[in-house]
């Protein structure tokens, strides 16, 4: 009888889509708004720029050799910053597929030959591309903030403005991207560099809506980290994060008090497996201890977390299913899980060909890992889509809110760069299934852009994602006690993630009163010198904001713009540093935190994650 129900109701939102999709076809399109903080009237799909996709291409990548040496000619005086700007070490590359993996193949006329794979599995790469979005506005008024020559971001808002505050950190791990602790130098944003960044992060257009990062180095360490935090508050910014290895919330409490009573609303903790053995690349002793405390104090604090993990084939990728379990186990600590493939910057610039070949983990194995390791039915082809697709509900968003004086958080990263999936979460019988299992999450973001493009006044645009929510809901797949009601509760709770916040908007987010969750994974690709294409580079979704403008993070670190840039700018030598500040500790070598707190009791001991599928974690209690 449910079923028969499930299948009625099914039945019955279809038919009155397609009736409703009909008349919405033959009646003339409607212009969209045009909004204040924008350029000009919001873009239909076919207003946007592609994005670069198809295989096989051409494009412009980088020869890791020669943009070493532009670097290295800034360092020793011989060259400037405007000369690197124009001469990066530019050649031609191609994008093709060749004994089922998608290659990057180019060739330097004094350096020699490059390969590097892009993907293992070309089905899945394609999928991805097939079904990107489209790129944003063209930023206007940037000159300030844009002028990177070939490097230069020309569109999009970004999903993440990094702040690097210090490029010191209290651990030593490898990989690092930036190999802090490892140069000769102390570079250290002050606060006149910081009211720069914020003021030109807000002049131009699209005037957006951004998760800001706070990053180093270890950014807990800068002197100046909660007056940052306060400030970009001050600035109207909300969206506040830090990138951290945890250490110092785990030290204290009061800390991540502290730190949230100035405003942070989130933070990303550096984690890279559920035990001793599958982090002792990173040197710290009690590295479970630390992680499970920083969870502890951050929660108490009121804010969330994100697990960031730097995923190393042969290193970690056995146990993304594991991090998985660890994330769905904690899911009143954790909001989410960024996979991040290691990129051979910083510490691994100079990585030989063959560790190259066995420790690059591309994109697309994680979707395929995820779907070894676990047993949720997570398949890579229904169940994964480029983290562009956010941006669909960006613009839904930026559609009815035609009043707002920012445009909401618009992620357009290229679909061979960001990939996302979403499990709901049922946290009362301890469950996690992926979305597409029993909704049909292609076909709706399908039809949303086929409602926003047809310009309808705001409330027959909400009349008409309804309809569209019910029609690609399958009740009879859907877990018991989740019906239409609990459905668009749970689509409208998640629109936070992309909407424009105000003063309230970190508790609501924060907020875990309901059972039903969603929890998204995210795989974040960023580019080294060996896989670089700059095709991707003008529409940055991770720009790191400097005293020099905002500049893509890939440019920045796989492109060689940090060393240019710190090179000129650092506040003092190590030496120098240490003799009028002091010593920091560096926890390395197995060196452990001492931790004076204890941890509170718990049902269940969260370290030991069993081999267990996901679809039946445990919740505690």
């Amino acid at each position: 009888m449910f079923e028969s129900m499930a299948s009625h109701s099914r039945f019955a939102s279809g038919a009155a889509w397609t009736i409703a999709s009909s008349v919405n076809r033959v009646l003339p399109e409607g212009a969209l708004p045009a909004p204040s903080w924008a350029p000009g009237r919001l873009l239909k799909k076919h207003q946007r720029t592609p994005m670069r996709t198809g295989v096989p291409r051409r494009t412009l990548s980088l020869c890791p050799d020669c943009n070493r040496e532009a670097v290295e000619a800034v360092l020793r005086g011989e060259s400037d910053v405007a000369g690197f700007r124009e001469r990066p070490g530019i050649i031609d590359a191609e994008i093709l597929e060749e004994g089922g993996r998608i290659l990057m193949r180019k060739a330097c006329a004094t350096h020699g030959p490059f390969e590097d794979v892009l993907s293992n599995h070309p089905d899945f790469f394609q999928r991805m591309e097939a079904q990107s979005f489209g790129g944003d506005f063209d930023c206007v008024g940037d000159r300030e903030v844009h002028d990177h020559g070939p490097n230069s971001i020309r569109a999009g808002r970004g999903s993440y403005l990094i702040v690097d505050l210090t490029n010191r950190c209290n651990m030593m791990c490898r990989p690092c991207f930036m190999d802090a602790n490892g140069v000769g130098y102390v570079d250290e944003t002050d606060m006149e560099d910081l009211k720069t960044i914020f003021e030109r992060a807000g002049s131009f257009k699209p005037n957006r809506e951004i998760n800001v990062l706070f990053s180093g180095g270890e950014a807990t360490l800068s002197p100046i980290f909660l007056d940052a935090i306060r400030h970009a508050k001050s600035m109207g910014f909300h969206r506040l994060h830090v990138s951290t290895n945890g250490i110092r919330f785990a030290e204290s409490r009061d800390f991540a008090v502290e730190a949230s009573a100035a405003g942070l609303h989130g933070v990303y903790l550096q984690f890279d497996g559920v035990s001793e053995e599958k982090n002792k690349h990173r040197g710290l002793g009690n590295y479970m201890e630390v992680k499970l405390r920083a969870l502890e104090n951050i929660a108490a604090a009121g804010m969330q977390t994100t697990l960031q993990v730097t995923v190393v084939n042969g290193l970690n990728n056995d146990c993304v299913g594991e991090i998985v379990r660890f994330a769905l186990r904690n899911a009143d600590q954790i909001h989410g899980v960024i996979f991040q493939p290691v990129m051979f910057t910083g510490r691994d610039e100079r990585i030989s060909t063959a560790d190259r070949y066995a420790e690059r983990y591309p994109l697309s194995q994680l979707a395929y890992d995820l779907q070894a390791q676990t047993s949720i039915d997570w398949q890579p082809m229904r169940d994964w889509f480029p983290a562009s697709a956010y941006a669909i509900f960006s613009h839904l968003d930026d559609v009815l809110d035609r009043g707002s004086e920012r445009g909401s958080l618009f992620p357009d990263m290229h679909p061979d760069h960001a990939i996302m999936s979403p499990l709901l979460v049922d946290t009362e019988k301890g469950k996690a299934i992926p979305i597409p299992t029993f909704f049909d999450l292609g076909r709706f973001m399908q039809d949303v852009v086929q409602i926003t493009d047809s310009g309808r006044p705001p409330r027959v645009t909400r009349a008409m994602v309804l309809l569209s929510l019910l029609r690609n809901f399958n009740q009879g797949k859907a877990p018991f006690g989740l019906g239409p009601y609990e459905l668009r509760s749970l689509f409208e709770g998640s629109l936070y993630r992309f909407t424009r916040s105000d003063d309230d908007w970190s508790r609501q987010a924060s907020a875990k009163t309901a059972r039903w969750r969603l929890m998204f994974l995210n795989g974040m690709w960023f580019q080294d010198a060996y896989n670089y294409d700059f095709a991707t580079i003008y529409n940055s979704n991770t720009p790191v904001a400097t005293w020099q403008g905002e500049i893509s993070f890939c440019a920045y670190n796989g492109g060689g713009w940090r060393k240019v840039l710190e090179s000129v700018h650092h506040t003092s030598t190590v030496a120098d540093w240490y003799r009028n500040h002091g010593r920091h500790q560096i926890y390395a070598a197995g060196k452990k935190v001492r931790l004076v707190e204890s941890l509170s009791s718990r049902p269940e001991p969260l370290v030991q994650i069993e081999a267990a599928p996901v679809g039946t974690f445990l919740t505690r209690g």
